[in-house]
């Protein structure tokens, strides 16, 4: 279906995420003034999801149901596929937004045509940091700030870094011929770590932007932490070996 008014395309992948899903819905009907379409990626949940979502009746609301849990880069691309907007906004379904939470953000990306990636200041429901920028080189780096509490000046300058948290990650759709999508070779983790880094190869820029501040609900939305430590290492592994050609000068 194309949406040829909206602004924004805001795909969320949910796997048995449902009450988490249906928060994060209800804060982007309640916060986003800009025109927008949100694309739902279902990965085969069994949580009575899509019955959920088909009573919703929202016309501004696609669903598209996988049979399987096919991962997050193949569920984030058909979400990406299925819209037109100038922007593309991947978020987290245990992300609540706040009032004015997406006018930063796309004031920021058209800045610069050079702008591939921004992303917001994140803080979970104890007022603890957990996205204010992924800083350092491919070969080490780290969320900055993580687990810090927020309060005034803590990461509030607009910059450039490495990469900036999946959770809430704002592209311009222009650059898909360029930069291409996902890297679907990632099951789990490491998806828009690879991108930005992509991105930066390339000569563009990846933007933390502070205006900008939501909320994200960590440890709520998969707590088998064995499976989420093996999805890690394997995309970890994968990410290393993908760029082992670069030196940190190169980007």
């Amino acid at each position: 279906m194309t949406h040829v008014n909206s602004l924004v395309d805001i795909v969320i992948v949910n796997y048995n995420t449902k009450n988490l899903l249906l928060t994060c819905l209800e804060s982007i009907h309640k916060h986003t003034k800009e025109s927008h379409h949100i694309y739902i990626i279902d990965n085969g949940s069994t949580d009575g999801s899509v019955e959920r979502l088909a009573r919703m009746g929202r016309d501004h609301l696609d669903v598209i149901s996988n049979p399987r849990n096919t991962g997050y880069a193949v569920a984030c691309n058909q979400g990406i596929r299925a819209g037109q907007s100038p922007f593309i906004l991947l978020l987290n379904s245990d992300v609540i937004v706040t009032r004015n939470w997406l006018t930063p953000l796309l004031d920021c990306m058209v800045t610069d045509s050079r702008i591939a990636v921004v992303g917001p200041k994140m803080v979970n429901q104890k007022g603890l940091i957990t996205g204010a920028g992924i800083v350092g080189t491919f070969q080490n780096h780290a969320p900055r700030g993580f687990m810090e509490a927020d309060g005034p000046g803590k990461y509030e300058t607009v910059e450039d870094c490495f990469s900036v948290c999946g959770a809430a990650y704002l592209i311009r759709r222009s650059l898909l011929d360029t930069l291409g999508l996902f890297d679907e070779n990632y099951f789990f983790y490491f998806e828009e770590t690879d991108y930005s880094l992509n991105a930066r190869y390339q000569g563009y820029r990846v933007v933390y932007c502070p205006n900008s501040k939501i909320i994200h609900l960590t440890g709520q939305s998969n707590k088998n932490h064995e499976q989420l430590r093996t999805y890690f290492e394997t995309s970890e592994h994968y990410f290393r070996t993908k760029w082992s050609h670069l030196t940190s000068s190169e980007i």
